[in-house]
């Protein structure tokens, strides 16, 4: 309890475990990743843009994923920046809840929308005489609309957090602010939303892992057994992009649950790798690994290098 009896306003992230004696090293560090991030997903948003055959479906979700991305490490990095170049290791409450909140909405947005890529390719794969009849602003507006409902439940949840009482420690386990970090300091009122968040949060990832998994089993199904040759080998490309994407995710994810629903098996340390991986490293895999594995994105952005070279030339 603090010596005054009355809930703290304001709260000490812990940032890198340990990593006191080296700030300017993570300062440049973070910089750095944060640079990638931006380069690499803006980089994809501008070639599914300004390409042609890249004016489809799945490249139009793929660049509404960039563009999540960009915003998730906006919300994250340059908070841990401060942290490191102004000593400002400290955040209010609003703060620290508002973040949460928009973590847990990329979150939800970034799930619904490998729900929609992988909805897809089943169709373009396993449908592909059906898959012409896909309009694009349907699905953007099925997308949306879920989005939408579930962020409203976590609404509840920022509002519940922003009334409870933290009258213990002030210091928070993370290099950001998430729900079980910020919960866990809390010594009243936060019952009702624990009851909102933890089941919430498994009825979402749930049924959409669960319908992604269908879905890709029944692609890697009809190209193994129906698929010949180079449209097998297109196939299980694409998909094998995407599952690198949809393990990243939902083990972050599934980790993210699991430490604070038994955090005394978990160290510090593996606290800020799972965090780091889900809020930055997501970020720069997520371009890289549709950069380097769809065909079409790859040959889109060597003809975009092809063209600058070109008008660097004297």
């Amino acid at each position: 309890m603090n010596g005054s009896g009355l809930s703290h306003t304001e709260f000490i992230l812990q940032g890198v475990p340990n990593g006191d004696g080296y700030k300017l090293l993570i300062f440049l560090s973070f910089l750095l990743l944060y640079v990638i991030i931006l380069a690499a997903n803006l980089t994809i948003m501008l070639l599914i843009k300004t390409e042609t055959n890249l004016h489809g479906p799945m490249y139009y979700l793929l660049c509404i994923l960039a563009g999540i991305d960009i915003v998730l490490s906006n919300v994250t990095i340059p908070k841990i920046l401060a942290m490191y170049s102004f000593q400002s290791k400290v955040i209010s409450l609003e703060a620290c809840v508002t973040q949460m909140f928009f973590v847990y909405c990329i979150a939800l947005s970034e799930s619904t929308l490998l729900v929609a890529m992988a909805y897809d390719r089943y169709v373009a794969i396993c449908q592909p005489f059906n898959y012409h009849k896909l309009k694009l602003h349907y699905i953007l507006l099925a997308v949306a609309l879920i989005i939408s409902l579930r962020a409203t439940c976590f609404v509840a949840v920022a509002a519940l957090l922003t009334q409870a009482t933290y009258c213990g420690s002030n210091f928070i386990q993370n290099c950001y602010c998430n729900y079980g970090s910020l919960s866990k300091l809390a010594c009243r009122g936060v019952t009702v939303s624990d009851a909102i968040t933890y089941p919430l949060s498994f009825l979402i990832t749930l049924p959409d892992s669960a319908l992604i998994i269908v879905s890709y089993f029944k692609i890697f199904k009809v190209a193994f057994y129906t698929g010949q040759g180079e449209a097998r080998s297109k196939a299980l490309n694409t998909c094998t992009s995407h599952c690198c994407v949809l393990i990243l995710f939902y083990t972050s994810a599934l980790f993210e649950f699991t430490m604070y629903l038994v955090p005394s098996i978990f160290s510090s340390e593996f606290h800020f790798v799972v965090a780091i991986t889900f809020a930055i490293f997501q970020p720069i895999f997520n371009p890289i690994i549709y950069g380097m594995r769809t065909k079409e994105i790859r040959t889109s952005f060597l003809k975009l290098l092809g063209r600058k070279r070109v008008a660097d030339r004297p």
